[in-house]
């Protein structure tokens, strides 16, 4: 079986992004979705991508001290490069 990666900008050519923080739980300040050891599948970020008028959560699966960022499309994930999100957002 062969999984191939698509890429949320790649598929949708008119995404924007904005910043909208969630709110953070406990001493540690952890994200929605993530676990005390900082790792978790679905990390809520404080990023939101617009896509076809509809702003989802960009969420961040982290384990290993590596995270990738993605959007929900049904149960499809999309893939946001770093580089997709513009400096004026961050």
């Amino acid at each position: 079986m062969t999984t191939t990666i698509k890429y949320l900008c790649d598929v949708h050519a008119d995404v924007t992004f904005k910043k909208k923080p969630v709110p953070r739980r406990g001493m540690l300040q952890l994200a929605p979705g993530q676990g005390e050891d900082g790792y978790g599948r679905k990390i809520s970020t404080d990023y939101m991508a617009n896509v076809n008028g509809k702003w989802q959560r960009v969420y961040c699966c982290c384990f290993s001290n590596a995270g990738s960022l993605y959007v929900l499309n049904g149960k499809d994930w999309l893939h946001v490069r770093d580089g997709d999100i513009p400096d004026s957002v961050r």
